[in-house]
């Protein structure tokens, strides 16, 4: 590359707290996008796992979708309130896989079990084997199981469907009203 163009290009990656940031070009557009970056998580607390995007829009009352904080930049949702009874970790597993299509508008597929375990523990889930947590959920087919390790993918199944709505809304009622 011509030592000229190597001048006008920059290349700039940081984190601050959750908070990524990644660029490479030009000079003029690296700075402009990096002060936007900055001006965005200005407005935000650093030490939560996932906020809110501005881009997202407020639920309807009385909808599901305000049992999660959504981030659409890390593609991600949290739980705002944990079910609680038997088994509150494969519930909370069942209800995130369950508002990923409600939140960001995700085909309602398979969900890698890295992703599964992030949003778990963003959520306040901190459990290594999930296989061993949703093992009675995929018996009772409720899931569905594919892949192996780092591999896994869990899908809902119509029953499981129909459980996690039921979930949800029971948990919704346990919302304090806005």
């Amino acid at each position: 590359m011509p030592k000229a163009l190597e001048a006008a290009v920059a290349k700039l990656r940081l984190k601050v707290g959750p908070h990524e940031f990644e660029a490479e070009g030009p000079r003029e557009v690296v700075a402009a996008h990096f002060a936007a970056w900055k001006q965005l998580i200005a407005a935000g607390p650093h030490d939560q796992p996932a906020a809110e995007s501005p881009t997202s829009s407020p639920p309807a009352a009385g909808d599901v979708r305000d049992l999660f904080v959504t981030d659409k930049w890390r593609h991600l949702i949290t739980l705002r309130v944990s079910p609680t009874g038997e088994a509150p970790l494969a519930d909370a597993a069942l209800l995130i896989l369950y508002g990923y299509p409600q939140c960001l508008g995700l085909d309602g597929h398979e969900m890698p079990v890295t992703r599964l375990k992030e949003a778990l523990a963003a959520s306040g889930h901190r459990r290594l084997r999930i296989d061993r947590t949703l093992a009675a959920y995929v018996a009772d087919r409720l899931l569905t199981k594919t892949g192996h390790r780092k591999g896994t993918a869990y899908a809902l199944t119509p029953a499981g469907l129909e459980r996690a709505e039921k979930l949800a809304r029971a948990l919704r009622l346990t919302l304090p009203s806005s």
